[in-house]
């Protein structure tokens, strides 16, 4: 170890100025400062043009270089204007450099490049690292919600959780959902391991004609993640920390004791029953989220190390996140390193470049049921009982008290099936450790002044280890207070070998994964007069997988949790060993992209990918073309258009087309013999496959899903530069969408499969708007906004999948259908259309067998006299039809604030944790109580306390929602010794204030499974609460 911190820091200590190269000419030095306030500016390049012979910079604003007098040298950095001076006779040069009036100039990421936002021809979005330390989280994607158009972010507030990503719609119903993420050039599943102080920024590749260079991976877009590097000039240390608190933003009130008992009572006389009531003086008002619910906290701390000379740029950095969640017990810590390293050859003609990140992951995580059982367990239950064991839904019948005490001819009887949430919360043992290594290797070599060759390779290791106790000793005791431990050591000594009676059980699963990837391409960057080229041409190979996954059982360990090991199992049990190995994937692509503009004014764009994916084997379709082609024209720099007080306009149109290829596959394979191992083969791509059967069905071999788009877009900038903005139209069709199919009884196939059986179709519209002014030196702010526009809708999917259900609930009932020119798995039920009120009403109108006055009343829609499976209809979508962002930042002296809000709306959100009540012995909320039918005429909005169970659009709620996500003020003292030195103070608020009319916990769901359109995304059931943070934080670099 010490060896290898050794090797990582040592760049930080090589400031030794080697020269390896040499050219004729006279020595040229000089010194180079901002414009506007005359700042030294460290860092810049400075290039002979026409040459490979380039410098940069120091901290001092200093260079030196050797040229010709006729040479012309060339000065460029980011987020300036450049400028070219011809060196004729001058020896020492001064030079002043001039900022960037407009976002439009700034740089942003393509793939396999970069390019001014000025000269795109898609539609690519930027979040800089600004903007993600103003709003810390772990995951620095979250950062992202409410700046861009578009793009939708559904928080996840449980510890280590990352967030969902929704970019321009959902197009699949079964496929991967998630965009692309590449870090620093090479692909990672996601970034949740990556410290958010260590990244430069994040770019969003949203449409097709910008994406297509990723081809078979990016239907769902591409996130582009630049981290820090270092910089020519003195060593600088930065140190970024954190601390703050965290509980509940919304929560909901539920029913007390005294009207849990009326309720209970109402019901049972409701369904007729004259026995079992409870007694209204109990002597329990348990409030079970102030019993499972605690404060947490969160703290962070980042320290980094950067710096640079002429030969090498060094960052190394440490992040320590640590999360203590809501419910008691759960936590989750991250340690990462982070290594990043330039060395520069031949006077920059050679730059390798050395990434590398290694985190390390403990994640000690909770049931998320407990929010559940906290939702539906009686208030008459307590936490636990005078004899130590943990209450339960027991009731006496003949006195009708909450007790499990029982006396001579007394009856006992059960409130409900819930358990008791802080039980399940407490034995809920499982732990998660997890590593990652994330590396990459990269040579650039500079051939001619035009012509650069870029060659890397990356490599990324993943090790997971989860660990699962359960003490089943201690849950049959639990499972009734009247159990012992001497019945448990009976029951074990007449079962010997039953795994029923063994103490406890220890479970370990192992898993390893894989990825490595090597890509070579060629740059070329060209001007002949006004004509301007910019080509790449590539290729790349990609091989990933889970190189081993194991699963191990073991009984009868120690219950202390130093003593949980596998070879502490007892051998009076047989120890459940399964070992599975997959066959990775692998990728091989060529792909090019050339773009040509005239003058600035004329913008062409033509990227093709061509991808061969083994995921396909079977089909003996390897490959897939992936085109795209954009075209844009600056009107803003024709003629006509000068003094229109327009300081720039650009118009773009574009079409492309991506693939997908993380999808379902059919396989039908014949596994061979075990052996002694318990191994299960696996011959076929990325399944995991049951020894000693055939797998899948012989249905016909599937391809990728396929995305076409067409867009057209407007930038524009006003009034100076101060007023920027953005429009954008698009067409986005996803064909060859796979649906999963039941086969008819008469089918050749026994068993559901899936195949290509629709389209889905996204369009939409994108609209921003940023306006920034300076008022003086002291005060300076901005305001933005964004808002975009999607319809979602499935079309011409294939008769024998038109109608496939989804959404099951665990009551049985199902809310969600596949339809035809509906969004897809568009909310499918009842229309509740108020409540029965007398039995007259009932007999004279079209019921659901069985009702009673209290009961919902549902529309007979068809008219035929009878409620049934026929009047159901489509109830809109838990898509959201629209998102919006606002942005809000001021800067006055040495003070900073910024507020950020945003919103869904066009959506419905399905509350399960009401719309699940089985039977009337789980509680209620408050506003449902006072609100509910106690007679005719009381209320024709909520039912009795007696009424069926069936799906409706009575738990239907709007999903729309604004939420303040952020609000900070900061205070900043610079210069401390030097120059670059200062701190930062601050205070934020995340997520203050919420407004919606859901009555659940939270709007913000993307369901179970990460939000798969078929089941209960959009269903407010296991979710965890959106939380409400206070931090304190403190920003140092010197």
């Amino acid at each position: 170890m010490r060896k290898l911190f050794t090797l990582l820091l040592l760049p930080a200590f090589c400031h030794i100025n080697v020269s390896v190269y040499a050219q004729s000419g006279k020595v040229i030095t000089g010194k180079i400062t901002d414009k506007s306030s005359n700042a030294v500016l460290s860092g810049v390049t400075i290039a002979v043009k026409g040459t490979s012979v380039a410098t940069q910079s120091d901290a001092n604003g200093e260079f030196k270089i050797t040229a010709d007098p006729n040479q012309v040298l060339v000065f460029r950095y980011i987020g300036y204007d450049g400028k070219e001076v011809i060196i004729g006779q001058q020896n020492n040069v001064l030079i002043n450099l001039a900022e960037q009036n407009t976002a439009l100039d700034e740089i942003v990421v393509i793939g396999y490049g970069t390019a001014k936002k000025v000269d795109l021809t898609g539609s690519i979005a930027r979040v800089t690292a600004s903007d993600i330390v103003k709003q810390p989280a772990l995951n620095a994607v979250q950062s992202v919600q409410g700046k861009v158009a578009g793009v939708n972010i559904i928080a996840n507030e449980a510890p280590g959780s990352a967030p969902t990503v929704v970019i321009r719609g959902v197009g699949t119903a079964l496929g991967g959902r998630e965009p692309l993420y590449i870090v620093d050039g090479f692909p990672v599943d996601n970034i949740t391991n990556i410290n958010s102080a260590d990244i430069v920024s994040i770019d969003i590749l949203k449409d097709a004609s910008s994406a297509s260079i990723y081809g078979l991976r990016a239907a769902n877009g591409v996130i582009l993640v630049t981290t820090k590097k270092g910089k020519v000039g003195r060593a600088q240390i930065t140190y970024d920390g954190y601390v703050g608190a965290k509980g509940i933003l919304n929560r909901v009130k539920m029913a007390n004791a005294n009207e849990y008992v009326t309720h209970f009572n109402e019901n049972l006389k409701g369904i007729g029953t004259t026995s079992g009531f409870l007694a209204t003086d109990q002597a329990n008002n348990t409030d079970w989220y102030d019993e499972l619910i605690q404060t947490g906290m969160v703290t962070n701390n980042v320290v980094s190390l950067s710096g640079g000379s002429d030969v090498v740029d060094y960052f190394f950095s440490y992040n320590n996140f640590t999360e203590k969640g809501i419910t008691e017990g759960s936590q989750y810590v991250r340690n990462t390193i982070r290594n990043n390293n330039t060395y520069k050859f031949f006077d920059n003609k050679l730059k390798i470049s050395q990434t590398l990140n290694i985190s390390f992951a403990n994640d000690r995580n909770k049931p998320l049921s407990a929010f559940d059982a906290a939702y539906r367990q009686s208030p008459l239950v307590p936490v636990q009982y005078a004899n130590g064991r943990y209450g339960r839904p027991i009731y006496n019948k003949t006195t009708g008290e909450a007790t499990y005490v029982l006396g001579a001819g007394e009856v006992g009887g059960k409130l409900n099936d819930t358990g008791n949430p802080v039980y399940e919360n407490m034995m809920q043992q499982q732990y998660n450790k997890n590593m990652s290594i994330q590396g990459g290797l990269q040579a650039e070599y500079q051939i001619t002044s035009d012509l650069k060759f870029t060659s890397r390779l990356g490599v990324t290791q993943y090790f997971s280890q989860n660990r699962g106790f359960n003490n089943i000793k201690d849950r049959y005791l639990n499972t009734d207070p009247l159990n012992t431990a001497t019945e448990f050591e009976q029951l074990k000594a007449q079962n010997p070998t039953s795994l029923t009676y063994a103490n406890n059980s220890l479970n370990i699963a192992k898993t390893q994964t894989f990825r490595w990837t090597w890509e070579n391409f060629l740059s070329y960057q060209k001007s002949f007069g006004k004509h301007n080229l910019d080509a790449t041409l590539g290729n790349s190979r990609e091989k990933s997988g889970i190189g081993d996954m194991s699963d191990l059982t073991g009984y009868d360990v120690p219950n202390q949790e130093q003593y949980w090991n596998i070879n502490f199992a007892s051998s009076q049990y047989t120890k459940q060993v399964n070992q599975t190995y997959y066959t990775p994937r692998a990728l091989i692509s060529y792909f090019a992209r050339a773009q040509y503009n005239y003058d600035s004014k004329y913008y062409l764009t033509a990227t093709v990918r061509r991808d061969g994916s083994s995921t396909f084997k079977a089909s003996g379709d390897y490959y897939g073309i992936f085109p795209s082609f954009g075209a844009g024209w600056t009107v803003s720099n024709e003629s006509f258009m000068q003094g229109s007080g327009i300081d720039f306009l650009k118009v773009r149109a574009n079409w492309g087309r991506l693939g997908n290829q993380n999808v379902p596959l059919n396989i039908s394979q014949v596994l061979s013999s075990p052996g002694s191992d318990n191994y299960n083969y696996v011959f076929g791509p990325g399944q995991d496959l049951i020894f000693g059967a055939a797998y899948g069905s012989p249905a016909r071999n599937l391809g990728w899903e396929v995305t076409e788009e067409s867009g057209l877009g407007v930038d524009f900038t006003l009034l100076n530069n101060r007023l920027s903005g953005n429009i954008d139209y698009y067409n986005k069709t996803n064909t060859n969408v796979i649906l999963e199919v039941t086969p008819l009884l008469n089918s050749a196939f026994s068993q559901r499969y899936f195949d290509h059986g629709g389209k889905v179709s996204n369009k939409g519209i994108e609209l921003g708007l940023n306006w920034t002014d300076q008022i003086n030196e002291n005060l300076s702010y901005s305001i933005g906004g964004n808002y975009s526009y999607n319809k979602n809708i499935l079309k011409d999917v294939e008769p024998a999948y038109d109608g496939a259900i989804g959404g099951s609930l665990n009551n049985g009932q199902i809310t969600k259908q596949l339809k035809e020119n509906q969004p897809i798995y568009a909310w499918y039920m009842y229309e509740a259309v108020g409540v029965w009120q007398t039995d007259a009403e009932i007999a004279g109108g079209v019921a659901t067998t069985g009702a009673k006055p209290g009961y919902l009343r549902y529309k007979d829609q068809n008219e035929d006299g009878v409620i049934d499976e026929n009047d159901k209809i489509f109830h809109g979508s838990y898509l959201p039809s629209s998102t919006f962002g606002l942005n809000l930042s001021v800067n006055y002296k040495k003070w900073d604030f910024t507020a950020q809000g945003y919103g869904v709306a066009g959506n419905k959100i399905y509350n399960g944790l009401k719309g699940t009540r089985v039977d009337g012995g789980e509680n209620i909320t408050k506003e449902t109580f006072d609100n509910r039918w106690t007679g005719a005429g009381t209320s024709n909005t909520h039912p009795g306390a007696a009424h069926d169970a069936l799906a409706s659009s009575y738990y239907l709620e709007s999903g729309a929602y604004f939420r303040i996500n952020n609000l900070t003020l900061g205070y900043t003292i610079p210069k401390l010794y030097n120059s670059s030195s200062k701190i930062r103070m601050y205070v934020t608020a995340q997520n203050p204030f919420i407004f919606t009319k859901y009555t659940g916990f939270s709007p913000e769901i993307s369901g179970a499974n990460s939000g798969i359109p078929s089941e209960t995304a959009g269903i407010e059931l296991s979710a965890y609460p959106t939380t409400r943070n206070f931090i304190f934080g403190v920003n140092v670099s010197f």
